[in-house]
């Protein structure tokens, strides 16, 4: 009879040895409640300046060090106050073997100074050196472009508290603020007329006397979500 107690004995002291959790100790878990929506705004990125690309054709001189200045100088007088850079400088050579050079020069130019900008290039040639416009594009600058960007993101800020009020007022006591906004952009492409229109504007600068500032449509949109902790 004493042998028959000991096993249940040990196995009555092993089953008070294992704690017992009750479900009163376990912590309670937020609940995370979300509202989400999208929101778009959209702008004019304008810009008053035109990238102008100017050719200048050099005939060899037997001094190729002063080919730079020699370009530099014969372009200072087409546009006042122009700061222009050279971007590519090629030398070539024609049928007879002499030497040539093709550079290409580049600045931004308020619209005033488009105006019969094709004869001030031709003025400024003389024999040996030819100075004609490459291209006249109003692409608005990385500054002018983040500006607008930055408008808009504002515009969609002041929309995402007023639907944090709105929210906020349906549903008293939840607290709910901005969890997460995620942007995309879109740039409305240039219509086929208008690349045309720029493309003779390369062709005959003189077109371009009163042209306006060129505009560029942006759209930037958002994916908004308003999330509010509480407990069950």
């Amino acid at each position: 009879m004493r042998r028959s107690l000991v096993p249940l004995a040990l196995a009555s002291l092993l089953f008070t040895a294992v704690p017992v959790v009750s479900a009163q100790t376990l912590p309670v878990q937020p609940v995370i409640d979300t509202v989400s929506f999208n929101v778009s705004v959209e702008d004019w990125v304008k810009t008053e300046t035109a990238l102008v690309t100017l050719v200048v054709d050099i005939a060899g001189n037997g001094n190729g060090g002063t080919v730079r200045s020699d370009v530099l100088k014969a372009v200072a007088g087409i546009a006042d106050k122009a700061e222009w850079r050279i971007v590519a400088m090629n030398p070539q050579s024609d049928s007879a073997g002499l030497e040539r050079w093709q550079a290409q020069l580049r600045a931004r130019l308020p619209e005033g100074q488009l105006s019969a900008l094709g004869d001030r290039a031709k003025k400024a040639s003389k024999p040996g050196l030819q100075v004609r416009v490459g291209g006249v594009a109003f692409d608005p600058t990385l500054a002018e472009t983040e500006e607008t960007r930055s408008t808009l993101r504002d515009k969609i800020y002041a929309k995402v508290n007023a639907e944090l009020k709105r929210l906020n007022a349906a549903f008293p006591g939840r607290n709910y603020r901005a969890g997460d906004i995620s942007f995309t952009e879109q740039r409305m492409a240039m219509p086929a007329s208008a690349y045309r229109e720029k493309m003779v504007m390369a062709a005959a600068p003189q077109m371009a006397d009163a042209l306006p500032g060129v505009q560029d449509q942006m759209v930037l949109e958002a994916r908004v979500t308003l999330s509010a902790f509480a407990t069950p």
